[in-house]
């Protein structure tokens, strides 16, 4: 009875013992557990990464699929971007991944190596498929994929601006004359002393504006003989990206001591797109302002201004309908702009009198008398005096000699582009583009338009420049590229008239005579002789050097 008693008592002891051994031993479990869970939630080794999918042209991009290949990981994480562009991926190994996007209707990019960080990242898809990143400026001033920064570098010297082409677009541009978007640049302003070929130039951190380097596509458009740039009136609705860099120069450039300036020029896209612009200003739509009142020269309401500026844009897919379809791999891109305007501006000269035609000098005495002196004038000289207007104007700048008219100054200019870009198989792209620009005026000299319309000197220049490039990426750590390119410009001063001579009077007493095709002196009336003698050597036969009595 005592046995059996005994040997129950001792059963229950050793299940009590299993019992709270097996208790024991979850507790631990579950502690190891929530370490491991709380050590999981704080260790970086897996954390989100955000940002947002837009186009070349800033847009954003929803239905994009980005995807994050990890090294080791059997599955690689995916999220589809939303109606604003933006995406997020929750436990991402950080440091070196790999990134690649699909956006609806197209095929994958090429992966991008980049370091998963906190940093709300920007991924740009180019027209030709092609992947890019940087940092969401709003949340850093860096790019978080290895390379160096794209904006200010206080540190090392150098100093970058960018504008897209929606924001080039919608800044007011006077006359869409896209260079005037440097002086936004932090140490730049006009460089008036080196403009001298009508080719805008920029003094950059104190440089003198001939140290400015210009490009397009990476191609240099620097004006090959006065520096500055050449097309400047190229058409904004093309441009892609205005890049500008001052400071310290990276080693891909080059040359220039002050900036360099890159436009990068619009490709073409998947589906066909295109534009058409008309840009009006004219004086009719303009209110009067304090200093506009009529005159002898003007006797209109304001003074005479009409421009005129138009073009069109158009982009997309070679196809050939049964020769060739090159959607995905060719494109193209076309662009055209024309620019007119007149511009009045009002000339005072001083003109020979109908009296001093004839050879007839008055002089007005201090006590009110005058003497009329008779000069015989040489029909050489008479011919050419003859061909002054009549002065208008008594009680002007030069008295009873005053001639003030309105004459008008013509500028003309067209310009044209093509790119074609081509894809080369999965890691080739070649892309080959031509401009030209042909400018025509301003008139240097509207003052001798009013003597003859002949005597105009204009401006023309004929501007051409093309580029090809290859490039190849080999790795998404190396990719090489080769760029051939031509500039091409003939400014140039034109006259029509290659027969009258020109002369100027020595005291300045009368406006010149198509003074700006050369040097004739001829002194004021002397009583008894008038001396005179003309440079041109075509017109020495026939007029001659010498004096009159």
């Amino acid at each position: 009875m005592h046995e059996f008693h005994y040997a129950k008592e001792h059963g229950i002891a050793r299940t009590f013992s299993k019992a709270l051994r097996l208790i024991e031993k979850s507790l631990l479990l579950g502690l190891l557990a929530a370490s491991a869970l709380k050590a999981q939630q704080s260790s970086p080794s897996a954390q989100a990464w955000a940002g947002v999918v837009r186009t070349a042209a800033g847009e954003p991009v929803a239905g994009a699929k980005v995807t994050v290949f990890t090294p080791g990981a059997k599955k690689n994480p995916t999220a589809v971007t939303g109606t604003d562009g933006r995406f997020a991926i929750a436990d991402l190994r950080p440091g070196p991944n790999r990134v690649s996007v699909q956006m609806p209707g197209r095929g994958r990019t090429a992966q991008v190596v980049v370091i998963i960080t906190s940093v709300t990242i920007v991924l740009t898809v180019s027209d030709q498929n092609v992947l890019s990143m940087a940092a969401n400026p709003q949340t850093s001033a860096g790019v978080s994929n290895g390379n160096p920064s794209t904006t200010s570098n206080a540190a090392s010297g150098t100093s970058e601006e960018k504008l897209s082409s929606q924001k080039v677009s919608e800044l007011p541009l006077n006359g869409r004359d896209f260079s005037t978007l440097l002086l936004l640049a932090a140490g730049t302003m006009t460089d008036v002393n080196g403009q001298t070929n009508f080719t805008q130039q920029f003094a950059i951190n104190g440089q003198r504006g001939v140290e400015a380097v210009f490009a397009m596509d990476n191609a240099d458009v620097s004006d090959p003989e006065m520096g500055g740039s050449t097309f400047t009136n190229f058409n904004v609705d093309a441009i892609q990206e205005l890049q500008s860099s001052s400071g310290w120069m990276p080693a891909d450039i080059g040359r220039g001591a002050a900036g360099f300036t890159n436009i990068v020029t619009r490709s073409g896209k998947s589906g066909f797109h295109g534009s058409f612009f008309e840009f009006l200003r004219n004086s009719a739509l303009d209110a009067r302002n304090y200093f506009d009142h009529p005159s002898i020269a003007d006797p209109g309401r304001i003074p005479p201004f009409r421009r005129n500026e138009f073009g069109f844009t158009n982009g997309g897919p070679v196809v050939l309908p049964k020769v060739y379809d090159g959607r995905d791999r060719t494109f193209y891109f076309v662009q055209y702009q024309g620019f007119r305007q007149v511009l009045g501006t009002t000339q005072v000269l001083a003109v020979p009198t109908a009296a001093e035609r004839r050879g007839q000098d008055v002089v007005t005495y201090s006590d009110g008398s005058t003497d009329t002196l008779q000069v015989p004038v040489n029909p050489a000289i008479e011919t050419v005096l003859a061909r002054y207007p009549l002065p208008n104007n008594p009680t002007g700048a030069y008295g009873a000699r005053t001639y003030a008219a309105p004459s008008n100054v013509n500028t003309d200019t067209d310009q044209f582009s093509i790119r074609i870009d081509q894809k080369i198989g999965a890691k080739g792209q070649l892309f080959g583009r031509f401009n030209y620009d042909n400018l025509t005026g301003p008139t240097t000299n509207p003052d001798q338009t009013l003597i003859d319309p002949s005597f105009g000197v204009q401006y023309v220049d004929r501007q051409r420049n093309g580029v090809i490039t290859y490039t190849r990426t080999v790795s998404s750590h190396f990719l090489w590229s080769t760029s051939l390119s031509f500039t091409r410009t003939t400014p140039s001063f034109v006259t029509a008239n290659h027969t009258d001579p020109a002369l100027k009077f020595i005291d300045g007493l009368f406006e010149a005579f198509n003074g700006a095709a050369g040097s004739v002196g001829v002194r004021e009336f002397v009583p008894g002789t008038i001396e005179f003698c003309v440079d041109e050597p075509a017109a020495r036969a026939e007029v001659g050097c010498g004096s009159t009595p």
